[in-house]
């Protein structure tokens, strides 16, 4: 019998191939639309890079198709079946087109967060802004649906083009018997069963092997920019499903060696004195997309006579304590409150998406409670947005005010279609419901998140003149919550309240940037933090590293608070804890850690950049070959940092000693 080139194994390899080129064609499309975001590809990099992309496209396509590949090769004659045919076809079609689909939307999303999409991110279809945001997303990327068609067109015709020879499914043809079809097709399944088990273990059959992982990128090139570029979806999307369930632990140490190097249990002391006390209202005001590459006064990128964005911000950082080197510790608005009410940071997933955050705390608000403040937290989306209100309930937050609330009083005519009311809408209502706590003779702590300097980055109806266009789209959206902000400022100064009050002005996180600093770590996580009281001889630029989970115990310390708590942050003021270091945060696949005068890129095995990111801000000479002792010792810290936190994720445990020992019970489930 003459060879059939039309056998199913090779009808299925031709099918699979057509998928490789469609991915490839995604890639490609990824570096067009992001060449800004991702370093340029030098010569010698080439050949790694596309072994790497053909890693990850090759495990992408096996985890996609694996039931396909089941169909396709099983060895029994019911796949002559007219029906069972259509049914591979469909298979076939749905499951690479949402492949194709999360690939392409990846092209698009990845400039807001600059790292591939996971399974986490999908916690905004839970949002009621969902469906009218994915319309905007439609529409400002039209292209892209169009190209995503395409594929599928593509991939439609190659398979129409594609059949299997008859021969060899036709059991009374006299060249093929039963028993060799039998055999013959047994042998194609078993071949391509070891090649998928080969290729989903990092091509390799030994024993110590793993499946491949995202974090396998950096086998094929020490870039960050590059290892997104490699990285296919839905890889990255499938090899976080079930990850959320338990953190992966990472250990280096000895538990009690770890937990030595970076305590999480404070035991505060009194330190410096500051001109507030246990009367004092605090105020955290957490400003929506706010990063530092679009605050002239905190960029060094804006062109001679650049119009500033952000007018009222760069007056009034000139009247407090305004920390120059301030960093986030996720990379999403979900993010910021864990670090900043809990100190506790995201990393590979969002924290709150996390049944590891369903927990016990003793956390920042809970610590005012204790000091006798009232609490309450301002949002103008709807209560369920994002787990905010449900976070903060199991913190310690007593009141709530959401656009709920604001629509009971004042209508719905204010809601902005998308997240929530508009920002200048929605101040006044903080505003009035400030005063109230202010009339309970009681301190206030409050925590106020805007919303409006969001995509789709609009400008409320009556105002689009009053603010020019930037250089990029969110500059005009940032304009109008500086505005908005700056006439909430002009309105509350008149209260009795306002000269008693500490604010802490922050941003939730970056957002894109229009220069290549700001686009490359550790610059890209770069955002404002700033303590003000009017009044207040407590002025200063501070240009010492300074992080989302530093603002609790920093605060706690400005206030002596003098009970045990849980942070992973650090006092900045409390010199002895702050003589040693760093912010962290992840990005790309790996860990970056900064001190006052290097940045570090980890990934969780080795250390593979030491830059001195002062003087070299696009990180253009590794400096890895010159590691100190000092180096060594930030290493270990570094690595005894990751040990804890997982160590404490997995165990749900987010208690100082001292409550542990009480057996706390707060709202939230058990360990258990």
């Amino acid at each position: 019998m003459k060879f059939n080139y039309k056998n199913s194994l090779f009808v299925l390899l031709v099918r699979l191939f057509t998928v490789y080129v469609v991915f490839m064609l995604c890639r490609l499309a990824f570096l067009y639309f992001n060449s800004d975001l991702i370093d340029p590809i030098q010569g010698k990099d080439v050949l790694s890079l596309l072994r790497g992309s053909l890693m990850f496209d090759t495990v992408s396509i096996i985890y996609i198709n694996l039931l396909f590949i089941v169909m396709s090769l099983i060895p029994f004659h019911f796949r002559e079946n007219k029906m069972y045919r259509k049914v591979m076809f469909w298979v076939f079609m749905v499951t690479n087109g949402l492949g194709l689909l999360i690939n392409v939307a990846d092209i698009f999303y990845y400039p807001f967060k600059q790292a591939r999409i996971v399974l986490g991110d999908f916690f905004l279809l839970g949002e009621d802004a969902f469906v009218p945001l994915l319309a905007d997303f439609v529409a400002d990327y039209w292209y892209g649906f169009i190209f995503y068609f395409l594929l599928l067109v593509i991939l439609y015709q190659s398979y129409k083009c594609s059949c299997e020879g008859k021969q060899e499914f036709l059991e009374k043809n006299e060249t093929v018997t039963p028993k060799r079809y039998y055999i013959v097709n047994s042998g194609y399944f078993l071949v391509m069963m070891v090649v998928v088990v080969f290729f989903v273990r990092g091509a390799t059959f030994s024993a110590a092997s793993f499946p491949i992982g995202m974090n396998d990128a950096f086998l094929y090139t020490e870039n960050p920019t590059h290892t997104s570029f490699m990285l296919s979806n839905p890889f990255c999307f499938i090899r976080t499903i079930g990850k959320s369930k338990e953190a992966k632990a990472l250990k280096y140490f000895d538990d009690k060696i770890a937990e030595n190097i970076y305590p999480t249990t404070h035991n505060p002391e009194i330190l410096e004195a500051f001109d507030i006390d246990r009367k004092t209202n605090v105020m955290v005001i957490i400003l929506e997309s706010f990063g530092k590459a679009h605050i002239k006064s905190l960029s060094d990128q804006f062109k001679p006579g650049q119009e500033t964005n952000t007018p009222f911000l760069d007056s009034l950082f000139q009247e407090g304590y305004l920390f120059t080197n301030g960093h986030q510790n996720g990379y999403r608005s979900v993010d910021a409150l864990p670090a900043i009410w809990a100190s506790i940071p995201t990393f590979k997933e969002h924290f709150l998406s996390m049944p590891n955050s369903v927990a016990p705390y003793y956390a920042l608000p809970q610590c005012m409670n204790d000091m006798g403040y009232n609490t309450a937290f301002f949002h103008g989306a709807v209560k369920e947005s994002m787990g905010f209100v449900s976070f903060g309930k199991n913190t310690g937050i007593k009141n709530f005010y959401s656009r709920g609330e604001y629509e009971q009083e004042n209508g719905t005519a204010d809601f902005d279609g998308k997240w929530g009311i508009w920002d200048h809408k929605f101040m006044p209502f903080v505003h009035k419901k400030l005063n109230k706590m202010s009339d309970t003779g009681k301190p206030f702590f409050a925590t106020f998140f805007t919303l409006s300097s969001h995509h789709p980055y609009a400008i409320p109806p009556g105002l689009p003149k009053q603010f020019s266009e930037g250089t990029l789209p969110i500059h005009r959206a940032i304009k109008y919550s500086d505005y908005a902000l700056g006439e909430f400022f002009k309105s509350i100064e008149k209260e009795p309240w306002y000269k008693n009050t500490l604010f802490i002005i922050t941003a939730d996180h970056s957002s894109g940037a229009d220069n290549k600093k700001f686009k490359k770590a550790p610059f890209d996580y770069t955002i404002p933090i700033f303590f003000f009281k009017p009044g207040s001889t407590m002025k200063a630029k501070d240009d010492k590293i300074m992080q989302h989970i530093d603002i609790m115990p920093t605060l706690l310390g400005m206030m002596n608070y003098d009970k045990p708590y849980f942070a992973f942050g650090k006092d900045h003021f409390d010199k002895e804890a702050a003589k040693n270091h760093f912010v962290i945060n992840f990005s790309n696949g790996a860990f970056n850690f900064i001190t006052n005068d290097y940045y570090y890129l980890f990934n969780e095995k080795d250390v593979l950049l030491k830059s001195d990111y002062r003087k070299d801000p696009l990180g253009k000479h590794n400096l890895i070959k010159h590691i100190t002792k000092a180096d060594e010792e930030d290493i270990n810290r570094f690595k005894a940092f990751i040990q804890e936190y997982y160590t404490h994720l997995n165990k749900r445990d987010y208690l100082p000693e001292s409550e542990k020992k009480k057996g706390l019970a707060m709202v939230g489930l058990s360990k258990e």
